[in-house]
């Protein structure tokens, strides 16, 4: 069983990179009626979900399925899907299951004629010598699985239940009371020439997080932020997709957060920035998308002052002169043709160290990792990688990930802690 769950979730895991056709099917054996959820990961791959009433109790059961090869009865080729692994999700216990086969007919037009017969049933290999008419077989909209729609398939705890969510709905979230994301940022891989993002989750230490969300959105979504912000979260990541022009925001809660304010304007808003310094917030996230710079400030934070500075090229001199004031690096960004770099007093970063590359510079985070120091700001621009490193106590410790063209939410739950 142990083995089967896992084989689950390593397919769930290849769920984000993938293009996903789903099916909902019915059919009725004996007494008893089922209802399918069929999602194809790979175009002859499929995850189906069973759900059904049998012995008095709801059943929830689950397998695999893959388009097989046969020779029929007259000496024809022809396909079908074949389950097998089937374990049971939700039931009493005891409770066992068959993997079900599939015999599916394209009329076109978005149309089917599909059979069914369970591995109990299955006398030889013509599998059209056993089967029987199921109720329907319609290919579904995305749109049509909604979080009420899941429920019936999915248990919410579940790895395949949050990416189908992220996948169709652009939200997902989970606990973390440890280790939780610290930073995204989109830049390239230019040797194939592949958007690549980049993620960081650390452990927070006495600041953790209790739980985060993530949300995509073609439009910065301020009422989903308000929302949130409503719920006692905060925003703690922020970037923008230029490959598919989307916004990603994290919003995290936890003991202390907030208040929080954003603006977003065609140029650096330095006079708000500014007006709010006088109100004690600080930049805690820059990013610049759709032709707007948006900066987020929070109050609370811990820095005790602050400095900002734009520059067409990466302000190095102006990165020294702050360390040596007592100043740390606290965020950066490039956009509409400018570096956008804060830093910030009393935030405990202690010493820092960075580094701009062409390719996405692992080795020398690695070497730096060893040296104690943890990642606390990535940025991409002007085809370059700019990554800062920090030895101070506000991150126990870190990891991070790339992955090409979208971003990493399997890597991100499962390493959420």
């Amino acid at each position: 069983m142990k083995n089967l769950i896992l084989l689950f979730t390593l397919l769930a895991c290849s769920f984000i990179v993938k293009a996903q056709e789903y099916y909902e099917t019915s059919w009725i054996s004996g007494e008893v009626k089922y209802t399918a959820l069929v999602i194809f990961y790979e175009q002859d791959e499929a995850i189906v979900r069973v759900k059904y009433y049998a012995n008095g109790a709801d059943k929830l059961a689950s397998f695999l399925c893959k388009y097989e090869n046969f020779t029929k009865a007259d000496g024809t080729q022809d396909q079908y899907l074949n389950g097998s692994d089937a374990i049971i999700v939700r039931g009493p216990e005891g409770s066992s299951y068959s993997a079900d086969n599939f015999y599916v007919k394209i009329l076109g037009n978005n149309n089917f004629e599909a059979y069914t017969v369970d591995d109990n049933g299955l006398g030889g290999n013509d599998i059209t010598q056993y089967m029987k008419p199921m109720l329907y077989w319609v290919k579904m909209n995305p749109d049509a699985l909604t979080k009420g729609y899941l429920d019936d398939y999915y248990n919410e705890d579940e790895l395949l239940f949050k990416l189908l969510t992220y996948i169709n709905k652009g939200e997902v979230e989970y606990p973390t009371s440890n280790t939780a994301i610290t930073s995204i940022t989109m830049g390239m891989d230019h040797e194939y020439d592949t958007p690549l993002w980049s993620v960081v989750m650390s452990n927070l230490g006495s600041k953790a997080y209790s739980e985060q969300k993530i949300k995509e959105s073609a439009t910065y979504p301020r009422d989903w932020i308000k929302e949130q912000w409503n719920l006692g979260y905060y925003i703690t990541a922020v970037e923008y997709d230029s490959n598919k022009n989307t916004f990603v925001v994290v919003m995290s809660k936890a003991y202390g957060m907030g208040p929080q304010s954003w603006q977003k304007s065609d140029v650096f808003p330095k006079d708000w920035v500014n007006t709010k310094w006088n109100d004690s917030y600080y930049i805690t996230e820059i990013t610049y998308g759709g032709g707007e710079w948006y900066v987020v400030m929070d109050k609370n934070i811990g820095y005790t002052a602050q400095r900002w500075k734009t520059n067409y090229d990466l302000p190095k001199d102006w990165i020294t002169e702050n360390w040596n004031d007592g100043y740390s690096i606290t965020s950066a960004t490039y956009g509409n043709g400018l570096w956008a770099l804060s830093m910030s007093s009393g935030s405990n970063l202690g010493l820092q160290t960075w580094k701009t590359q062409y390719e996405y510079p692992i080795d020398w985070i690695r070497e730096q990792s060893d040296k104690g120091y943890k990642i606390t700001t990535v940025a991409y621009g002007n085809s370059m990688w700019f990554v800062v490193m920090s030895d101070g106590s506000t991150h126990g410790s870190n990891r991070s990930t790339s992955n090409y063209n979208d971003l990493p939410v399997d890597w991100i739950i499962n390493n959420a802690n």
